[in-house]
């Protein structure tokens, strides 16, 4: 077996799990401030192109299989939301495209209230295509501070996103109403049995914590196109669950700071988006 390589904070560095969907938004290490491109695209092919994706996914045993699980797991309860992080270049890049048609397909199964995305790096076109879709566009770049409501649920879709902006997500809902939350993102588990636990609390506390309480449905990755879905896992807390902790669970600090990141977009690193 080759050498793994390391990155600064200790984490193995995966070259297949991130595929060509961020090679053109990896931000410059240890940039202050990043700049977001922007390219024209022609908006109604991509609209065709994501109805198209939409129709695969719906049809494919992937999504007859998320669509039961998650069914489960409501047990007959209404999601009022959905949010999503991290899309990237949904009119240029394949697997950004078929998360959009994944991020659809759940918008006609369980007919949330509302849905909103948010990526720093759109484009003005793609914010065009996404709200010609039925989707709303989170203009400022909260980092995934995103706060979920205590008595509804909460579907939470994080597609292959930096475990950084699921950390900040946890912390901007630190207290029970987690277990209003369906989380779809890369596996819990398999975070933490891949990385040193004194490197996790240090990084992302929150993931590190909530992972004692949270059941994991692993999704078969039998989609026709293997790296759009792949550690893809759905993460929720069974009622009641976080009534039994110590008081002292729920203790936070400040909003995360991470330095020397590579992978994770923060806000001063973007320009102000005028959309």
């Amino acid at each position: 077996m080759s050498k793994q390589e390391i990155d600064s904070d200790g984490f193995r560095i995966v070259s297949s799990k991130r595929s060509a969907k961020y090679k053109q938004t990896k931000v410059p290490y240890k940039a202050s401030q990043f700049i977001k491109e922007e390219n024209e695209i022609n908006v109604e092919k991509s609209y065709q192109r994501a109805l198209s994706a939409v129709k695969d996914l719906e049809g494919s045993q992937y999504y007859s299989d998320v669509f039961k699980a998650v069914s489960t797991i409501l047990n007959e309860r209404n999601v009022s939301e959905i949010v999503c992080f991290g899309l990237g270049h949904i009119g240029e890049c394949n697997i950004s495209r078929y998360q959009l048609a994944f991020l659809l397909c759940l918008k006609k199964s369980f007919k949330p209230l509302k849905v909103l995305v948010h990526d720093p790096i759109f484009y003005l076109g793609e914010c065009e295509l996404l709200r010609r879709l039925g989707l709303t566009v989170i203009v400022e770049n909260n980092e995934g501070s995103y706060v979920i409501s205590k008595e509804n649920i909460t579907l939470v879709y994080l597609p292959h996103c930096p475990k950084q902006l699921t950390n900040n997500f946890l912390w901007s809902n630190w207290d029970i109403r987690l277990e209003n939350c369906i989380l779809l993102c890369n596996s819990f588990t398999s975070l933490v049995e891949n990385h040193p636990s004194r490197i996790l609390q240090a990084i992302v506390p929150y993931i590190y914590q909530l992972s004692n309480y949270v059941n994991e449905v692993t999704l078969d990755n039998n989609f026709q196109y293997k790296d759009i879905f792949n550690d893809t896992t759905i993460h929720y807390i069974k009622k009641d669950t976080l009534s039994k902790v110590d008081c002292n669970f729920w203790k936070k600090s400040d909003k995360p700071k991470y330095e020397d990141m590579e992978e994770f977009i923060t806000a001063q690193m973007v320009e102000k988006l005028n959309i």
